[in-house]
């Protein structure tokens, strides 16, 4: 909405020495000139066409306009102040955590009860982009991100991958257990490998780096990406995070061999995101 406001720098001059009755002692607490409140609070008058001050040798008296006016921007500045402190406010009790929804529901939300408990104030706030080609920290306390090799962080949990299938899929494969380098074995390539859309084919590097020409289904999110395994669709590779299903028997490891460099990268971004850490790492 356009508007037909005085500079906000003449309102400032203008509150200032009206609250102060003095240009000079204005100066000094905005760091500027008595020259300087002088101009702008003349800038004021000829918005206004009118006087705000009565000016004498030794001192400043506001006129009616200027005390009228004075109650208004001493009113708005004030409201502005509170605004601005419960925004302050809101923003330091906030925690932005960027994380995968597999990740937030397998083991990220577990590990906040006790540090939520402990801050009853503070608002969990979670992003789950960080997959995006065009993720970006900037904003954000805390970022935990899957990777192949343990790299720059402040903490790797390491979860080495390896295969799993459902009960109902390895019935109906012979032999049941599967070795890196084999996926060419008669049994096993036409049987359909469950990825996600990487740069980087992980199935490849399970492996061994040996040709895998098995057919591939692209899966983007990785608890579909589970669900579609459990259903049979084909095999997975699985972590530590699918332990549930694997305990139930959803799910059955059906090879030894893993990568065994992969795993979470947890990167603080912020001193809450520093103080969030320990939390994390010391829950069960």
């Amino acid at each position: 909405m356009k508007h037909n406001l005085p500079p906000l720098d003449s309102l400032k001059a203008f509150e200032a020495a009206a609250r102060l009755l003095s240009f000079t002692r204005a100066a000094e607490e905005l760091c500027v000139s008595k020259g300087a409140i002088s101009y702008q609070v003349k800038k004021l008058e000829q918005h206004l066409h009118q006087p705000l001050f009565r000016r004498t040798t030794r001192q400043i008296f506001l006129t009616d306009a200027g005390q009228l006016l004075y109650q208004q921007t001493r009113d708005c500045f004030q409201q502005l102040q509170q605004q601005f402190a419960q925004l302050s406010a809101a923003q330091e009790s906030q925690v932005i955590i960027a994380v995968t929804t597999y990740t937030a529901v397998r083991w990220l939300s577990p590990r906040l009860a006790a540090y939520t408990q402990a801050h009853k104030k503070r608002q969990i706030m979670l992003q789950h982009t960080i997959n995006q080609p065009d993720f970006d920290a900037t904003g954000l306390d805390l970022s935990i991100q899957w990777q192949h090799q343990q790299g720059d962080s402040d903490h790797f949990i390491h979860a080495p991958l390896f295969p799993v299938a459902s009960p109902a899929l390895i019935n109906t494969i012979s032999p049941t257990s599967l070795v890196a380098g084999e996926l060419n074995h008669p049994a096993w390539q036409n049987i359909t490998l469950l990825t996600e859309a990487r740069r980087e084919d992980l199935w490849q590097s399970w492996n061994k780096q040996q040709a895998c020409h098995n057919p591939r289904q692209i899966i983007a999110d990785a608890n579909v990406r589970v669900q579609a395994a459990i259903d049979g669709q084909g095999i997975i590779l699985a972590d530590q995070l699918m332990q549930a299903e694997i305990d139930t028997g959803a799910l059955q490891a059906i090879s030894r061999d893993s990568l065994i460099q992969a795993g979470y990268a947890i990167r603080a971004h912020s001193p809450q995101g520093q103080a969030l850490l320990p939390w994390l790492l010391q829950a069960k």
